[in-house]
């Protein structure tokens, strides 16, 4: 079976769109439709079907494409390991991230990176947590940057420490406690702004933990659209320290109890990781390192 035309199945189930996927993967309308037309005559199913919006996978498609995936995952990493012997330096890594991390820890990395290993190829997919954990469980990216929680389905790489803190606009008025210290029962008083539901684990485990049942009046995909709907005034919310900064148009304050996320790096093994993928990480926790010391001094 070639892995070509595996890898141009992947590509077409992230597309819905053959003539999206013939562009990038190289090949022509009627190229693209005969490389798929041989490998369901070669696996006897049925992989892809035409739907208004273009193609989708079928059920038995949906359901052997985590397993095509690693196929085309390992392929790539003994493709790799042959080239490392063989004195080269190219490859590609794909990195799940939520968007905080992408925006304030990824550029200076990728750049160092790009530098020292100018040939390798980085694509980054951003998400929620349990976007970046079924990305890492079907193998569609290498290894993800996200929080810790309790008995993950992967190894954990604990990088730094990231409080979360109340937001309200500048204009609410509050107990003057409030502003030294914000409860985080105290969310129950107020329109929250939230994330949507597997987009933002922390938050929702903070609340869970304090027993505090805020109101929600909004719930947002991007955490990005809370912030300037809280500075308008429509509600308050509970956001990361890190996805907080540069935003000076609504006040920060800290909560009680404190509460604090760790951030880190999540992979499936070390062993499967490629030489390319474990080089980023270690330069990760080096770089990630010594900006914590920086900001700490």
């Amino acid at each position: 079976m070639d892995i070509s035309k595996l890898a141009l199945l992947c590509d077409i189930a992230d597309t819905k769109n053959l003539t999206a996927s013939a562009e990038r993967m190289g090949y022509t309308q009627s190229g693209v439709s005969h490389a798929i037309s041989k490998l369901e005559t070669e696996l006897g199913i049925s992989m892809l079907k035409r739907t208004k919006r273009g193609v989708e996978l079928t059920s038995d498609g949906e359901m052997l494409m985590p397993y095509i995936r690693l196929v085309i995952s390992h392929y790539n990493r003994m493709d790799e390991i042959v080239d490392s012997i063989l004195g080269l330096q190219r490859g590609s890594i794909c990195i799940g991230t939520y968007c905080s991390v992408a925006s304030q820890w990824l550029p200076p990395i990728i750049q160092q990176f790009q530098q020292m290993y100018p040939s390798i190829t980085i694509r980054i997919r951003e998400g929620g947590m349990q976007d970046i954990e079924q990305w890492l469980t079907e193998g569609q990216i290498d290894f993800g940057f996200l929080s810790w929680r309790k008995h993950p389905n992967y190894k954990f790489i604990s990088l730094a420490r990231d409080p979360l803190y109340a937001i309200t606009s500048k204009e609410l008025v509050l107990p003057e406690e409030y502003l030294e210290t914000f409860p985080l029962s105290a969310f129950s008083d107020y329109p929250f702004i939230a994330s949507e539901s597997g987009v933002d684990y922390d938050v929702t485990q903070a609340m869970e933990q304090a027993g505090a049942s805020p109101i929600v009046s909004f719930q947002c995909r991007d955490d990005h659209t809370i912030v300037p709907m809280v500075a308008n005034n429509l509600g308050v919310s509970l956001l990361p320290g890190m996805f907080l900064e540069g935003h000076d148009n609504v006040r920060k304050i800290p909560v009680s109890p404190c509460t604090i996320r760790t951030l880190g790096i999540g992979i499936l093994s070390e062993r499967t990781l490629s030489i390319a993928a474990k080089a980023f990480i270690s330069l990760s926790r080096k770089m990630i390192r010594e900006l914590t010391l920086s900001q700490q001094t």
